[in-house]
């Protein structure tokens, strides 16, 4: 028979073992962040990603111990920003910002350098931003009814931030639904495709809430109805789509925190727990509202499957839409 004494001299040889290893490993989770760390936005200062992206990043900053640096790489839909962060290490020191669009492009562009189910994993969302349906006041309809009535007899333009972009998609599939025709009219920034609204290039937009918010509150435009299933803080005026008679048309412009694929488990842990500190921080909920964003947690594996799952469904989108892009 084997000894109760031998069973016991095995079980603290395995804790000891166990201490050894957590001790050998701790010194080197512990040396990450050592340096500044790199956030790639793919848009301009001043825009929505790059505002949420900054009061994240100076939070996580302080909480890591080291600086988040913000780098702007605009253009292509964020795909300039998201291929910088695929060539760089995989070591936490280069992470982007990334947005629904970035789900889109899978489908919607040949020419990018990334798959991003294989060479992304999301660190956790950052903030859902809302899109208002935005119309010009010159078109004399008050309701979601009467715009769509109004449509029916043709001449609607909608602008969007770019082609491809989740507010085309969004406007696509809105109007399938409503069974109305429209002509999509491409800027550069929501900044200006809601000023086309003001000035009546345009008639129509599916505007991210910060950009078009301003607007709504000062009278310039009328806001018609909101994407999210729920109504917002923000603009709680402002009824949702499935309100309305839309049921399951949603649409969010998430924005969210992104590695490349083969970063180690131990640093997007260290990455994830800042971010949801930092969202977790009264005075960043306050100022994610003044910009008509709300905070969204979640795990690193729960990011990456949604973002997994919104690919599926803006390609149906496109598909069931007849959309087709060069």
């Amino acid at each position: 028979m084997v000894s109760k004494n031998w069973h016991s001299a095995v079980s603290k040889f395995a804790v000891m073992m166990g201490l050894g290893v957590t001790l050998f490993a701790s010194p080197a989770l512990a040396e990450y962040p050592e340096k500044p760390i790199t956030l790639m936005l793919g848009s301009k200062p001043g825009s929505a990603p790059d505002t949420l992206g900054r009061i994240v990043a100076e939070r996580m900053a302080t909480i890591l111990g080291q600086p988040v640096v913000i780098e702007n790489r605009q253009g292509a839909n964020g795909s300039i920003a998201a291929t910088k962060v695929v060539q760089a290490d995989a070591d936490g020191y280069s992470i982007v910002l990334m947005t629904a669009v970035h789900s889109i492009t899978p489908t919607t562009r040949k020419d990018l350098e990334y798959n991003f189910i294989e060479d992304f994993r999301g660190v956790g969302m950052i903030a859902s931003v809302p899109l208002l349906f935005v119309v010009n006041n010159e078109l004399g309809t008050p309701d979601m009814a009467s715009f769509v009535e109004r449509a029916k007899t043709g001449d609607i333009f909608y602008s969007v931030p770019g082609i491809g972009s989740i507010q085309q998609l969004t406007t696509e599939e809105f109007s399938k639904r409503a069974g109305i025709e429209m002509t999509v009219v491409p800027y550069r920034g929501g900044g200006n495709a809601t000023k086309a609204v003001i000035s009546n290039e345009v008639q129509l937009f599916f505007a991210g809430i910060p950009p078009a918010l301003p607007h709504v509150k000062s009278g310039a435009i009328t806001a018609l109805a909101i994407s999210t299933p729920e109504r917002s803080l923000a603009a709680p005026d402002v009824p949702t789509m499935i309100e309305l008679g839309y049921d399951g048309l949603t649409a969010d412009n998430w924005h969210a925190l992104y590695v490349r694929s083969d970063t180690p488990d131990e640093i997007v842990t260290v990455l994830s727990n800042a971010l949801t500190e930092a969202l977790k921080l009264p005075e960043v909920a306050e100022r994610f509202l003044n910009v008509g964003a709300t905070p969204w947690i979640n795990t690193p594996d729960e990011q990456t499957a949604f973002g997994h799952q919104e690919v599926t469904r803006w390609r149906n989108v496109v598909d069931e839409a007849g959309l087709t892009f060069d």
